[in-house]
């Protein structure tokens, strides 16, 4: 029986979080994974979709486009 990520599967993750010129923004390197309750919104939508039905030990990379993360940039909030 092969295990893949789909709703209501704990999982965890490392990961780096980088911007458009490469630069590390978050990671968890050197910490504890990411843990979270996959389907119950607990990551941004884009990311959660990625990790959908992925298994063990799966490295991957993605960019997720601002629609499905927090949005444009909005110069006027900030």
């Amino acid at each position: 029986m092969t295990l893949m990520i789909g709703n209501n599967s704990v999982v965890s993750i490392h990961y780096t979080l980088k911007n458009e010129a490469g630069e590390v923004i978050d990671s968890s390197e050197g910490n504890q994974p990411l843990v979270y309750l996959h389907g119950s919104n607990n990551l941004i939508p884009g990311l959660e979709s990625e990790l959908q039905g992925k298994t063990p030990g799966t490295s991957f990379s993605t960019v997720i486009p601002p629609q499905q993360a927090y949005g444009e940039v909005r110069p006027d909030l900030i």
